[in-house]
């Protein structure tokens, strides 16, 4: 969309217009023109910085961002099986989500989604075409299936489409991928090497290849996340609790570091459907328990590792079984009847910690509505994340931890 040229600033208003030509909502429109404006501004201003900043570091090398870039298509095997059993899981949530208590539906945003990019993989689901589903979700990092939960960074949608990129822009993308890992090394106290933050090639995924290694962007706050959690952890086989967990990608990371801990995702049904496959094809050896199979109880969280649910199931958690419940960028997005539902939840759910993640200029809300409504989760810790440091201007992001306090 739009050429790939970073310098211009009438290339980044076409790119707007062209966006715009495809939102509805008035309010919506705005919010996409202020970010992107907000994108183009700190390119110009943050691109210098950065270019500055590593210039003189071995791992600044373009070519770590088109190796990066260069496609990773898994064709092997057969997926039928699990996206059968994907499909039956997503028809009887979507059917079920039509009759739910309004809190647990898709906010106007999300629906938005489902209309702009996600209609073709909403029909090969409730259609149950698999192999127009395997072509989507084997390539879900670069294919619109993913909208909402992954996408190409700022003008690189060429790059990720496997077309070159302007070098301003790679050198962008490749400055900021370098201060994120740093930020890992300094938030994880150096514990890690960076093939620690490999992932599986499952999707097609992108970012930058440095000594081998494919940093899929996003994934140094993901493996943080997993990390943090588990350090909190106690015992060893305590149930994770995570509402919005996109595509699983912090999910990965704990489930394969810590594979004792039994894990419970709650999301819209795509994004479950998603999380499902990728889930499923990363820990084929591993139990997983989708809606449908059989009720959400005790029983079933003590024998199944991995559970993922839509949304509205939260009230059928089992009252303090999980030791941790975790959100990023999710909370703060509710409406405030859905804050105050899922607050309820979670402190009938848990019985130790809330761990949130999210933008501190959105945070205000949910944090007055905590401190009224559920004086009994104390503020334990707060923690300011510079994820974005380098890629947005004044976009720092929040960690709070709240503790439990029983009476």
């Amino acid at each position: 969309m739009g050429r790939a040229s970073c310098s211009s600033i009438s290339d980044s208003l076409l790119h707007t217009v062209l966006k715009l030509k495809h939102l509805r909502r008035p309010v919506r429109t705005l919010g996409v023109a202020k970010d992107l404006f907000a994108a183009h501004l700190s390119m110009k201003v943050l691109g210098p910085r950065g270019d500055a900043h590593f210039r003189d570091d071995a791992r600044y090398n373009l070519h770590n961002v088109t190796d990066g870039f260069r496609p990773r298509l898994d064709e092997s095997g057969d997926d039928e099986a699990i996206l059968q059993r994907i499909c039956r899981a997503y028809v009887r949530a979507a059917e079920r989500e039509t009759v739910v208590k309004s809190v647990y539906r898709p906010s106007g945003w999300w629906k938005d989604v489902r209309q702009d990019g996600l209609a073709p993989v909403r029909r090969a689901l409730a259609a149950r075409d698999i192999a127009a589903l395997q072509r989507m979700y084997r390539n879900f990092y670069r294919d619109p299936c993913s909208t909402g939960l992954v996408g190409a960074p700022y003008k690189m949608n060429k790059a990720h489409l496997g077309e070159a990129a302007d070098e301003s822009c790679r050198r962008f993308f490749l400055s900021n991928a370098l201060h994120r890992i740093d930020h890992w090394k300094a938030q994880t106290g150096n514990r890690f090497v960076l093939r620690d933050l490999a992932g599986p090639k499952i999707g097609n995924p992108f970012g930058v290849s440095i000594d081998g290694t494919l940093i899929r962007a996003g994934t140094e706050s993901q493996h943080y996340s997993a990390h943090r959690i588990m350090e909190l952890l106690l015992p060893p086989n305590a149930a994770v609790v995570e509402i919005g967990g996109g595509f699983g990608g912090m999910a990965y990371y704990l489930v394969r570091d810590r594979p004792g801990t039994t894990y419970v995702n709650f999301d819209v049904p795509e994004s479950i459907a998603l999380a499902s496959y990728y889930l499923l094809k990363s820990f084929p050896d591993r139990e997983f328990l989708l809606y449908g199979e059989e009720p959400l109880s005790a029983d079933s969280l003590a024998r199944f590792p991995v559970v993922l649910m839509p949304v509205f199931e939260l009230p059928n958690m089992p009252a303090k079984s999980a030791g941790l419940i975790f959100s990023a960028h999710t909370m703060a997005s509710l409406t405030p009847a859905a804050m105050a539902e899922y607050l309820d939840e979670i402190h009938r759910t848990t019985n130790k910690y809330l761990l949130l993640v999210g933008r501190a200029a959105e945070s205000g809300p949910l944090d007055r509505l905590i401190r009224l409504r559920l004086p009994q989760l104390a503020l334990a810790e707060k923690r300011v994340l510079e994820w974005n440091k380098l890629k947005i201007l004044n976009d720092l992001e929040e960690e709070r931890l709240y503790r439990v306090v029983r009476a």
